[in-house]
């Protein structure tokens, strides 16, 4: 039975619209590639047909317009008439350092803006709001006609970027992003109402926003008060954002319809078996084996300076996170049952398209062509791993290539150099160059003597980037020798060498920009192989989706792609280990974990969490579980009710989740979410932020001085 289960629970790789004989048992039919609506094609009857509950147009436009896209990676939305806008905190957390003034200590201490003066501005955070969507197909479509694959990605960039600069226009407070769905099968013209005013509002501390840390990360039962709240401002005054969630007083209940308005960033639900296997075998370990370098070096460099190591909470929060998701994504990808029925139900879909010679003719080529562009880039991925800039997060050498490359680069006419060095880029890249903090050498060579241990075992002793980078020193000897040599560790050195000129650059010793030059016409010729495969493998992946919306229609949710999307569920628990997870933790459970841990670790308890136990109401619901479909980019995506009132705010899932990035299933995977009678608890018995739960609420008193 156990076996069985796993099954249930990992049967994440097919892709969209199962067939009805292998659908999954105990599922909802026709979900497999999820449950991420757009808000262009919402899918009324199966809501009408689930829930008894078909909204209109008017519920629709106020829930996508009360939602708003956060900076590059996250979700959010509006809360108030006011601009109050709510997020995760591990999605404000630049915004905390960024607001964080000598002696202060935000993400240990917490911050909280009891007056609209004392609200502080997150440099370079955006707020995006979708306005509006239009269908762009046919003008992509025909800018491609008749291309062939290597010609076709770059007309198709261009006639994108037409699209977008024609929305843009001159106005400076609209975003416009063209998106593809279903690979290539649809585009649309997402136009946003930017908000680049936005200021912090209140955080709580870290170690209760991210409770039982990396151990607890991506599990359930969970005990986290993962939220943060900004505001937008526009003209310099809190905006007017007449389209904001309400406050539901009552929350949820087990069984109750949740939707989740957010922007999940990327799924694999119509990846073939081929890019699977890819994944699985290529991908997945060298990106692990990378993050677990990453992460070991840097908790024993925290470890052994804990001053400094407080500069890194935030690389070691997000190192940890990718990890754990990678590694959730591998276990489905190594069921050998689960791999199996991916297989034959590949297998099934393409004897459909080959079924009628009209979609053959079409489509009936591309999992073939996608198979060959695996099997190219599996074969040269390891020299490829080390014949480019990136060298487990170390600064010199990508600062060191753009010395390399400077002089060449910008002798060329614009159009014809590389990204970096084009005029529009230039001044970015030139002070990158040029200015900074000085590195940390310490760390730099830590970091750099694991991934020359890592180049060691891989390449041959013959390779001229692994002789080059070595130079007959033992990893640990090379990293010392590199860093202790180089002038770009210091930037003021950096300047004087850049203002000396490209004669004094091509001239230069330095051992990184040296290294740089070695590697630079190998990632050249990679980056030109790359974008080979890549556009051979867009053109087929198009006729795949094409195939798919011509066999299945267009009725499946498309693969995620960090655009608005609204997803239904009901609060359920879920079976695990031989019981049952409950639907719901409380504020009890909070304290009943952390002293379970003797309260030590990422279990401890802030001091304020201490003290101000006697006045919680213990029984307050916590963290939920839902069946809503998420992903990496939903995080700090408002939980709302049939009424579009707030019931809480995602900010994970549980392990079970992380394989429906190639399948949905609702067997046990759940998103989990801060209950909104938790939020408003801790603001009003932990935080004494009395104004802001009145904000929250509708408070007549919740006007700010």
């Amino acid at each position: 039975m156990r076996h069985l289960f796993r099954c249930l629970v990992l049967l994440a790789l097919t892709v969209a619209a199962v067939p009805a004989r292998a659908q999954l048992q105990g599922e909802y039919p026709g979900l497999e590639t999820g449950k991420m609506w757009t808000f262009d094609v919402p899918p009324l009857d199966y809501w009408a047909k689930r829930y008894d509950f078909r909204p209109a147009k008017d519920w629709l436009d106020h829930v996508r317009l009360s939602a708003v896209r956060y900076g590059t990676g996250c979700s959010a939305s509006f809360v108030s008439p006011n601009g109050l806008v709510m997020t995760n905190h591990h999605c404000a957390r630049s915004c905390i350092e960024s607001v964080t003034k000598p002696g202060e200590d935000f993400l240990s201490d917490g911050f909280y803006a009891k007056t609209r003066e004392e609200e502080r501005a997150c440099q370079g955070l955006f707020l995006d709001q979708l306005q509006q969507i239009t269908d762009v197909t046919p003008r992509v479509m025909k800018s491609i006609e008749g291309a062939k694959a290597e010609a076709a990605g770059k007309l198709r960039s261009d006639a994108i970027a037409a699209i977008e600069k024609e929305c843009q226009g001159d106005a400076k407070d609209r975003a416009c992003q063209v998106v593809t769905f279903y690979r290539g099968g649809q585009y649309k013209l997402y136009t946003f109402h930017r908000y680049s005013d936005v200021r912090l509002v209140m955080a709580p501390e870290a170690q209760i926003a991210f409770f039982g840390g990396d151990p607890d990360n991506f599990t359930f039962p969970r005990h986290d008060i993962d939220m943060s709240f900004v505001r937008a401002y526009e003209n310099g005054q809190p905006a007017s954002t007449p389209h904001h969630f309400t406050w539901s007083p009552a929350g949820t209940k087990e069984g109750d319809l949740t939707f989740i308005i957010g922007n999940p960033g990327s799924t694999g639900r119509l990846n073939s078996m081929s890019q699977l296997q890819y994944l699985r075998d290529v991908s997945y370990p060298s990106q692990m084996k990378a993050l677990d370098r990453r992460i070991e070096t840097l908790e024993a460099y925290m470890q052994a300076d804990t001053v400094k190591g407080k500069a890194y909470r935030n690389t070691l929060f997000s190192l940890q996170n990718t990890r754990k998701a990678i590694g959730g994504y591998q276990t489905g990808l190594l069921d050998k049952e689960l791999m199996t029925h991916k297989a034959q139900w590949e297998k099934e879909f393409i004897a459909k398209v080959n079924a009628d010679p009209a979609l053959k003719a079409k489509y009936g080529r591309a999992w073939g062509q996608i198979a060959t562009v695996q099997d190219s880039l599996a074969k040269t991925a390891v020299r490829r791993r080390y014949e480019q800039f990136q060298t487990d997060g170390g600064r010199l050498l990508p600062i060191g290539s753009l010395f390399a490359r400077y002089p060449s680069e910008m002798a060329k006419p614009d159009d014809e150099r590389l990204p970096a060095f084009k005029e529009a880029n230039r001044k970015q890249t030139e002070a990158i160059m040029t200015g900074g903090q000085p590195m940390d050498v310490a760390l730099e060579t830590a970091n750099l003597a694991t991934y020359l241990e890592a180049m060691a075992a891989e390449l041959p002793a013959t390779h001229p980037v692994r002789k080059a980078a070595l130079g007959g020193r033992t990893p640990a000897e090379a990293a010392k020798y590199l860093v202790e040599n180089s002038v770009l560790t210091d930037p003021a050195k950096r300047k004087a060498l850049f203002e000396a000129g490209n004669e004094a650059i091509n001239a230069s010793k330095d051992p990184f920009i040296q290294l740089a030059r070695v590697i630079d016409p190998l990632e050249r010729n990679n980056a030109k192989f790359i974008q080979r495969q890549l556009d051979a493998e867009t053109a087929a992946s198009e006729k795949v989706a094409r195939a798919l919306l011509a066999v299945f229609g267009n009725g499946v949710s498309p693969d995620a792609t960090f655009s608005l999307r609204i997803s239904d569920g009901q609060v359920k628990r879920y079976p695990l280990n031989g019981t049952y997870a409950p639907a719901y933790t409380t504020i009890a459970g909070l304290y009943d974990r952390s002293q379970s841990f003797g309260g030590a670790g990422p279990w401890a308890l802030p001091k304020r969490w201490q003290e101000r136990k006697p006045k919680l109401d213990d029984t307050t619901p916590l963290d939920v579980a839902t069946t809503s479909d998420i992903i990496g980019g939903n995080s700090g995506s408002p939980v709302v009710n049939r009424d579009a009132q707030v019931v809480g705010l995602v900010f994970d899932g549980n392990m079970e989740m992380l394989p429906n990035r190639f399948l949905f299933t609702e067997k046990a995977a759940r998103s989990v979410f801060v209950d909104s009678r938790a939020i408003i608890e801790a603001l009003r018995k932990v935080y004494d932020a009395d104004a802001l739960a009145d904000e929250l609420q509708g408070v007549k008193a919740a006007a700010m001085n």
